[in-house]
């Protein structure tokens, strides 16, 4: 079975959740047989490392494109087509489509899309039995962070602003959902990281929903631990560039930590990962730090006591609480933040919704010592049984065999 990934993102380094699952889905394909990658990414990145030989891919490729979103008169030609994203820069089709025919050869028993994008910049081809993996919902990213609470306009002239944005917002919804049931009726699957985003597609009207969930290496030495160090230390982490990261740090920081520290003075928030300049402003050693890109995100989860999920808005699920399932290090999220998972209040960590209710589920864990240890161990447990990448890629060459056709090995 020979398979091409056209994939929105490329996996090198594997520095983040959405290189994480393509790397395993390049895994789960090669159980099968040839794989060949080709990436459709912004061509104003510079993080590009040459591919992992290890991944065992019989050839990788790529083609940069502008993803700037279009404004002004640009983008008239994305307001005329009421099933296109205003926000999914479309213009380089042709440029992406050149430079995929240029790497394509012969024959393919598959073809794996991961995300939408490169299925749209590749002009929704079919050169095989296809897969388009969008990983989450767009349209629920969207209406989560339109529900999650925003500070009451300052005037009359920020009213108006907020109305004008909240009629783009509900449009971008409209137009996303239009793509998705577009997308099920055109190719053979279209897969979710969770049952959760599965059942609002299917509400939605996309056909062909699939799950196969999001997933973290096995850690043969975790390096989470059941004392509490001295100051203690939560930690969130993750691409805080991304913009509902973003807005969970600055909710951390300047919300849930003070309401935290009149229950442990002595407590440090670390926010751990590459960010924008724009939170440079929370940083303010020992109490906060802005970390920056790291060099081993497992250093950091040594140090932390707890890692906290202050999400308010998104889709999907969220890889750095299995991370932290896989290093035994305890969590605390909000609802939203640990949706699509199956973990449970109280059994596998602390779900709480509001800065007090936060902090008061940190401050448990930071001085329960049975409780830590009683939690990490359940949610190892799951992580092992249901989201180890030996678990999800074998979900996904399973996939694999049945679009293309093909029996699954016993």
């Amino acid at each position: 079975m020979r398979t091409l990934v056209i994939a929105g993102e490329y996996p090198w380094p594997t520095t983040t959740g959405s290189r994480l699952r393509l790397a395993m889905v390049v895994r789960g394909l090669r159980r099968c047989g040839p794989t060949e990658l080709f990436s459709v990414i912004s061509r104003f990145r510079e993080d590009v490392d040459p591919p992992d030989e290890e991944l065992g891919l019989d050839r990788v490729g790529r083609v940069g494109f502008d993803n700037r979103t279009p404004s002004g008169l640009a983008l008239v030609p994305t307001l005329v087509r009421p099933g296109m994203p205003l926000g999914l820069p479309w213009h380089d089709r042709a440029v992406v489509q050149r430079a995929l025919v240029r790497f394509m050869s012969g024959r393919y028993d598959l073809v794996w899309f991961y995300r939408p994008r490169p299925w749209v910049l590749a002009g929704e081809p079919v050169f095989a039995p296809t897969v388009l993996d969008l990983d989450d919902l767009e349209d629920e990213k969207i209406r989560t962070r339109m529900d999650a609470p925003r500070p009451a306009p300052a005037g009359a002239w920020d009213r108006l602003r907020r109305i004008g944005a909240d009629l783009v917002s509900e449009e971008e919804i409209r137009r996303w959902r239009r793509l998705h049931r577009h997308a099920g009726g055109a190719v053979d699957a279209v897969v979710l990281c969770s049952a959760l985003d599965a059942r609002r597609a299917t509400a939605a009207g996309v056909g062909r929903v699939r799950v196969i969930a999001n997933g973290y290496p096995v850690v043969t030495a975790p390096v989470g631990r059941s004392t509490v160090g001295s100051p203690p230390t939560v930690m969130f982490q993750g691409l805080l560039t991304y913009p509902a990261n973003i807005d969970a740090a600055r909710w951390l920081v300047t919300e849930v930590g003070p309401a935290l520290r009149e229950r442990v003075p002595d407590v440090e928030i670390r926010l751990v990962g590459p960010a924008p300049p724009s939170l440079d402003e929370l940083d303010d050693p020992p109490r906060v730090t802005v970390t920056g890109r790291v060099p081993d995100m497992a250093a950091e989860l040594a140090r932390a006591d707890l890692v906290v999920v202050p999400i308010r808005y998104g889709s999907g699920t969220r890889l750095k609480i299995l991370e932290a399932f896989a290093q035994r290090v305890p969590v605390v999220s909000t609802t939203l933040g640990a949706e699509g998972l199956g973990a449970e209040d109280g059994v596998h960590l602390l779900i709480a919704d509001t800065p007090p209710a936060l902090a008061e589920a940190c401050a448990r864990l930071l001085g329960d010592p049975g409780l830590r240890r009683a939690l990490v161990a359940r949610a190892e447990a799951l992580f092992l049984q249901r989201f180890s990448s030996e678990v999800i890629e074998e979900e996904i060459a399973g996939l694999a065999r049945e679009v293309a056709g093909l029996p699954h090995l016993t």
